[in-house]
């Protein structure tokens, strides 16, 4: 197929795709089984389509695995799919590996020639520029040549020593050079220190930085376009053109897969009106530290986003430092945006929709595709714009007291003062930056002596193998394979190979030392360690955990205390007389009661307003007692539930004598309550009365019974004869236990529709 048909071809495909992907999506959401119910012509004509779709599948999986190792499934029905899928997927797996080969072919992505092939090789022409941009997690080995090969000084990977800084020349010094390069002792360790420490803490930024102007507008993106540099004049033409300005923006594009400590791949600067793009993948990339004349000078403004892995690998490569920078990450923080990114602010501020897809590219690419170029100048292109309204947010936010432009200042020179040292492997105790311990700490529970000896061996040799080919770890093999030789520990090359699988091209060519590796990691696993001796116990885990995620405290913040008397409240709580204990009785419930609930105390007792009497022994007091005058008795202040109640359910039976009881119970009681007492003997006399009827009554249908004969004629059937006392009362409906039953709730209704399309069955 020509590349012309090809684009054309694979929207084509993607549509088709997309539309059987919709469809079946919609049938499995229908309710198929239903369906088929309603009709039989319907399941029958489902049942012919999968059989077809079965029968199709079977014949591409066939296909498929025609000339390789795999043995196509046997596919019948839709059981059978589930019982096979492990099946299908590898088939899957192994049509996408010839597709992305395949695809390399196409675009013309392919491994260096050896210098042998490379001598007699044609020129390849020159790959397009609107390609598909190559992916920085390709699995294997590198399908673009390293430039790193190129460089005037070539990185070492296996140096371990101090890191020197680059530095040939120290423009806008206040320190020479020659004492910023001496080495000293910095935390504990010899090292040089940063050649340009002093410049940056005593720099002064700008006046403008902390005045509010309006925002300069930026250029339509459309209608311009940048400069890509790629020359040594290119360079200096741009240089001339960055001292006038005022203001530039600055950002990079890092590789970090294959290559150890990585590579700056690109570099963008934008002023207000133009962009560049710098190619600093060159042989003479550190020339590009003329560039101190404008990074190093406090006059010019340098903003940068999230500069802290700028910082870091401008020193590495290019020798470049930052005196006088502005990082808008910093700004977006100290005025509390929910998002701090650099697609958070394009978007805020600029309704540009970065796509960050591009993150993933690999920057080596050389010619740059265009889709990537325009990406990269984006990332400049808006930022003073940016820059020009987070200034002014900050300055307006700003008080006296707190300074947000000072405190983004101070941050941003934190930043710039970060100091580049090379990773230095630890072997014995796995710390550093790509150390086996941190490794563990995060992602093992326990390993035994053997299984803790092998991996460490086998991270060690990994870490041996990525410095001396100038790779990175995960190009010899990922961390799940580290682990999977840790547990397995293959003795022999078949099972090495197997745990390995898929084997890269680095570490075939090393299999058989990787394999001595493992066993002499065994043997000298006998007297070792396991990994709970050296791992901290479950508490110090927890602790260091709680201290990686709990943010700085600043002492210097208000604390929170406790004021000793409530500031709502008032003294309310306080006791009236602390020093006289309470005595426990109802006024003692009541005065908890009191300091329990922020309350005013109250003026009334609980025992005043039941009506009661205080139990609490009182001190006895010799007083005369008054003798009441008769009077109406006074309506009550307070008043219970019980004084204003309903009637009692026990009746009072009327007396003859209501004086004479009153004055009985008056003689046995000299409260003023006898109510209770004359009902009581009322129902007393009632009971009497009763007892004496009855008895009269019973001896009377005796005398009556034993004037008169029985006559038996006249008298009822003997069998189930009803008794005396029933037979004058209606008979009663015989039980029937049955009759619940009938009761039960009746069946759903159902209901009958005229609209056309699904029925309901039941009501819901």
């Amino acid at each position: 197929m020509e590349s012309a048909e090809y684009s054309p071809f694979e929207d084509k495909l993607k549509s088709a795709l997309v539309q059987v992907t919709r469809t079946v999506t919609q049938l499995s959401s229908e309710d198929l089984n239903f369906h088929r119910t309603s009709s039989a012509e319907f399941s029958e004509s489902l049942d012919e389509q999968s059989e077809r779709l079965i029968a199709l599948t079977s014949a591409v999986i066939k296909a498929a695995t025609t000339g390789s190792d795999l043995t196509p499934p046997t596919l019948r029905d839709e059981d059978s799919i589930d019982d096979n899928w492990r099946s299908v997927v590898d088939v899957i797996d192994s049509l996408l590996e010839k597709a992305d080969a395949c695809l390399d072919e196409f675009t013309g992505v392919i491994k260096k020639l050896s210098p042998s092939q490379e001598e007699n090789a044609p020129p390849a022409p020159a790959p397009r520029k609107n390609i598909a941009f190559p992916n920085i997690y390709d699995y294997g080995s590198s399908k673009i040549p390293k430039p790193q090969l190129e460089f005037e000084r070539k990185p070492d990977s296996t140096d371990m020593s101090p890191f020197k800084p680059l530095l040939k020349s120290k423009p806008h010094a206040i320190v020479p050079l020659e004492k910023s390069l001496k080495m000293k002792k910095i935390d504990g360790a010899l090292g040089y220190p940063h050649p340009y420490e002093t410049e940056i803490r005593e720099s002064q930024y700008p006046e403008e930085v902390y005045q509010v102007s309006p925002p300069i507008d930026y250029l339509p993106f459309e209608s311009t376009t940048a400069t890509f540099v790629d020359t040594l004049d290119g360079v200096k033409e741009m240089l001339e053109e960055l001292k006038k300005a005022k203001e530039i923006a600055i950002d990079l594009e890092h590789h970090d897969v294959h290559s150890y400590h990585g590579l700056v791949s690109l570099m963008q600067i934008s002023t207000r009106d133009k962009d560049w793009v710098v190619d600093t993948l060159k042989p003479w990339r550190e020339e590009l530290q003329m560039l101190n004349e404008v990074f190093a000078d406090p006059k010019i403004l340098k903003v940068l986003h999230g500069a802290t892995m700028d910082i870091i690998w401008l020193q590495r490569d290019l020798g470049l430092y930052m005196v006088g920078m502005f990082d808008t990450f910093h700004a977006a923080s100290a005025l509390g945006f929910p998002k701090r990114s650099l697609k958070f602010l394009l978007s805020k501020f600029v309704n540009f929709e970065a796509d960050k897809r591009y993150q993933t590219a690999d920057w080596r690419a050389r010619p740059l595709p265009d889709e990537m170029f325009d990406y990269a100048r984006s990332d400049t292109h808006y930022l003073l714009y940016i820059y020009d309204r987070l200034r002014n947010d900050l300055v307006e936010e700003s008080t006296e007291e707190a300074s947000k432009i000072d405190y983004v200042n101070e941050g941003s020179k934190k930043e710039a003062l970060q100091r580049y040292e090379r990773p230095v492997y630890d072997a014995v105790n796995g710390h550093g930056p790509g150390g086996w311990y941190d490794l563990l700490w995060r992602n093992s529970g326990n390993l035994p002596k053997e299984q803790f000896a092998v991996f460490k061996a086998v991270h060690q040799f990994r870490d041996q193998v990525a410095r001396a080919e100038d790779e990175g770890w995960q190009c010899v093999f990922p961390k799940h394979i580290l682990f999977k030789l840790a547990q397995a520990m293959p003795l022999d090359l078949g099972s090495l190979y197997r745990t390995l699988s898929p084997v890269t091209n680095i570490t075939k060519s090393r299999v058989s030392d990787l394999l001595e590796v493992i066993k002499q990691a065994k043997v000298d696993s006998i007297n070792g360690p396991d990994w709970l001796d050296i791992a901290p116990p479950p508490s110090k885990q927890a602790a260091k955990v709680a201290e990686e995620t709990t943010p700085q405290v600043n002492h210097n913040a208000p604390v929170a205390g406790r004021y000793e008397t409530s500031q709502f409240w008032g003294n309310v709580l306080e006791a009236k007389e602390p020093s006289v204990p309470v005595a426990f009785s109802l006024s003692a419930g009541a005065e908890a009661l009191r300091l329990s609930l922020p309350l005013p105390p109250m003026t009334t007792t609980v025992t005043e307003i039941r009506g009661e009497t205080d139990t609490a022994p009182q001190p006895a007091v010799s007083q005369p007692t008054p003798v009441p005058a008769p009077s109406q008795p006074e309506e009550k202040k307070y008043f219970t539930v019980k004084d204003l109640g309903g009637p009692r359910k026990r009746k009072v039976t009327p007396i003859d004598n209501p004086e004479q009881a009153l004055s009985t119970t008056a003689d046995l009681d000299g409260s003023g309550n006898d109510s209770d007492f004359i009902s009581m003997e009322a129902t007393q006399q009632s009971r009497k009365e009763r007892k004496k009827e009855k008895k009269a009554k019973k001896s009377q249908a005796k005398a009556e019974a034993q004037e008169a004969p029985f006559d038996y004629n006249a008298a009822g059937a003997v069998l189930n004869a009803p008794s005396a006392a029933t037979a004058s009362q209606p008979r009663r409906k015989a039980f029937n236990p049955y009759a619940k039953a009938m009761e039960a709730p009746s069946g759903a209704r159902k209901i009958k529709r005229d609209e056309t399309g699904k029925s309901l069955t039941f009501r819901q």
